[in-house]
């Protein structure tokens, strides 16, 4: 709690005229992250990004806007269809692109805050970031991004928040008197272990008046460090590593049995 005090105060003292710079969307939005790089061990079970930030306008005016995204990445999405009375996936469908994790927070709906152009202009929704690699046969584009972000929803990937935390859920958005504001996302253990973007927006009447992004990576420590390390930056001895740890793992099996 004393570490987000003084992260929320340092913030507020950036909000001074002095420190604001204009961007794309005005004014830079005086934000951070309480935790820049996430430490990943042999135990990890995922984690939580926790964004702080403080609305420039002096009366808190407008809607706060925070995405958090991971690295795009190839994805195909497929049809089901009925054959011989049999459901059977079909009509295959590439993205190019699509997030590999996606988690939007606001205090108010996304259609009540800004327009249309504007959510697909700064890739509010996943699906407006999403990239279509081949021709859809015979069915609405938006049936296929529907599709991708109902299974990447169900996954825990995809996600979106309109309201505060709660005690059985911690993910949300708090705003606070003052403009202060908070952005909590769970990021489960499935999610890619990688960098990571938070985007932090203030809109007012529909316009973007206030933008900042902040990178967010990951350290691999322990066993798991050691492991990725020699991974990406060893490979042939990795592989030789491994390859003898399979050959002694299966002489003990056979040594123990032998004697049993």
């Amino acid at each position: 709690m004393v570490r987000r005090l003084l992260i929320a105060l340092a913030l507020l003292a950036l909000a001074g005229p002095a420190g604001a710079q204009e961007t794309d969307g005005g004014i830079e939005l005086p934000a951070a992250v309480a935790e820049e790089r996430i430490t990943v061990s042999s135990d990890y079970r995922g984690s939580y990004i926790t964004v702080f930030g403080v609305n420039p306008d002096r009366r808190a005016r407008g809607e706060i806007v925070v995405v958090v995204r991971g690295p795009n990445e190839s994805v195909t999405v497929m049809r089901k269809q009925r054959v011989f009375g049999l459901l059977m996936n079909g009509d295959p469908v590439r993205f190019s692109e699509a997030p590999s994790f996606f988690a939007v927070l606001s205090n108010a709906e996304l259609s009540t805050i800004t327009t249309p152009q504007l959510i697909h202009r700064y890739q509010l929704d996943p699906a407006a970031s999403a990239q279509l690699e081949t021709a859809v046969p015979d069915a609405d584009p938006s049936a296929y991004r529907a599709a991708l972000v109902r299974l990447r929803h169900a996954q825990g990937l995809y996600q979106s928040y309109t309201a505060p935390p709660t005690l059985e859920d911690r993910s949300g958005l708090t705003i606070y008197p003052g403009g202060l504001f908070r952005a909590v996302v769970r990021l489960p253990a499935n999610a890619p272990i990688t960098e990571y973007i938070a985007d932090a927006y203030v809109f007012r009447d529909g316009r973007l008046i206030s933008s900042q992004r902040i990178p967010i990576g990951f350290a691999r420590v322990g066993i798991e460090g050691f492991i990725h390390t020699m991974a990406t930056s060893a490979s042939f001895f990795y592989g030789v590593f491994v390859v003898l740890f399979a050959l002694g793992a299966g002489w003990l099996a056979a040594f123990l049995f032998r004697r049993a």
